[in-house]
């Protein structure tokens, strides 16, 4: 009996051996394969373009579109190491200005390389910052104006471009801002970026203030040779700069426990200038004159 039962627990031992280093490898096999999805799904951080995508917000996929797009070919692959080389850090953000027209300042510092200005003289290389708004908008025509005054290379709003709507009507939009590195090669050259700023109307508040919070922004540097034509490509990486702190609007507002009074009020005087001029257009009698007068 004691044999049968030692036998017994010999192959119970041996069968729950045999599941538990089964269970070990699916285990590695499923971490494995998860691994895999997650490298697929991750997001290239560099890939090349062709020249006539001048705006990246403008693709339907952004801020994925770098995942889709690809063109491997020699100066593709050359403009890619030009932008590892080019190091920008120190992010700083903040908001210049009072009431409802205001600039968004960030400042960008570039870090010294060897490297840097002696490919800065063979590749045109660009910064492009791209703005996420939301409860404030960016004027395309003025940004047009500093363009044409040399401040930017190019610039674009995307999104919502409706300039009239209110805060609670209006959808995110996409400010695109591209700044030319040529003259950024020296150390801790400073790169500052003005983005001039309006208020749209914010919903009610109680507490008599609305406040809108503008996150940090996504920064990209794109390269290409000079005096290429045929088979143009960009560079393009995104870079990391690391977390900044949210740049924050305290914008005033109406005061919902108000609204029936300043209602009230408007359309009452509404009604007094409106009757003025109807007695005044009655009651005016112009006098006429002749040549015998």
């Amino acid at each position: 009996m004691r044999h049968f039962f030692a036998n017994e627990c010999h192959h119970c031992w041996l069968q729950s051996l045999v599941i538990y280093l089964c269970s070990i490898t699916v285990l590695v096999l499923c971490n494995h394969g998860l691994a895999t999805v997650v490298d697929e799904d991750n997001q290239r951080t560099s890939a090349c373009i062709p020249c006539s995508a001048t705006y990246l917000a403008a693709d339907p996929n952004y801020p994925n579109m770098l995942s889709n797009i690809f063109v491997s070919t020699e100066s593709c692959e050359s403009s890619l190491s030009v932008v590892k080389v080019i190091k920008i850090a120190n992010l700083h953000r903040g908001l210049e200005g009072e009431g409802s027209h205001r600039h968004l300042i960030s400042k960008l510092k570039t870090i010294e390389s060897d490297s840097s200005s002696t490919y800065l003289d063979r590749y045109n290389c660009e910064l492009v910052i791209i703005e996420t708004l939301n409860g404030v908008f960016a004027d395309p025509f003025e940004l047009q104006r500093l363009v044409n005054r040399k401040v930017y290379l190019d610039a674009a709003v995307f999104g919502d471009t409706n300039l009239e709507l209110p805060a609670a009507l209006s959808n995110s939009s996409f400010v695109e801002i591209h700044m030319d590195l040529a003259s950024s090669s020296k150390a801790n050259h400073e790169l500052v970026v003005q983005l001039p700023l309006h208020v749209r109307y914010p919903p009610f508040d109680g507490s008599g203030y609305s406040n809108i919070e503008i996150s940090q922004p996504d920064l990209y540097t794109r390269c290409r040779k000079r005096n290429i034509d045929k088979d143009c490509q960009w560079g393009v990486s995104i870079r990391e700069l690391g977390p900044t702190e949210k740049v924050k609007w305290r914008i005033p507002c109406g005061d919902d426990a108000y609204s029936t009074i300043v209602s009230s009020v408007t359309f009452l005087s509404a009604l007094v200038c409106a009757l003025s001029i109807v007695f005044a257009s009655i009651l005016y009698c112009p006098t006429i004159y002749t040549k015998d007068q």
